[in-house]
């Protein structure tokens, strides 16, 4: 039984896609599971490959 947007739903009855995309800084692999047509569910792992600048280059105010 999965844990899905309609409550517990047998594996057998949902379809899975896997997805697989890779960008300049990340690579993400999502899982969809769909009831029919309806997206009932959704995994996401994302990989950052290089780390985020978080620091800020100093600034001057104008008139110094």
């Amino acid at each position: 039984m999965i844990h899905t947007t309609k409550g517990l739903i047998s594996s057998k009855d949902l379809r899975v896609l896997d997805r697989i995309e890779s960008g300049e800084n990340f690579r993400k692999i999502s899982t969809e599971w769909y009831h029919g047509e309806d997206l009932v569910r959704k995994d996401v792992a994302v990989s950052m490959l290089r780390p985020v600048e978080a620091g800020a280059k100093e600034g001057k105010l104008n008139g110094e």
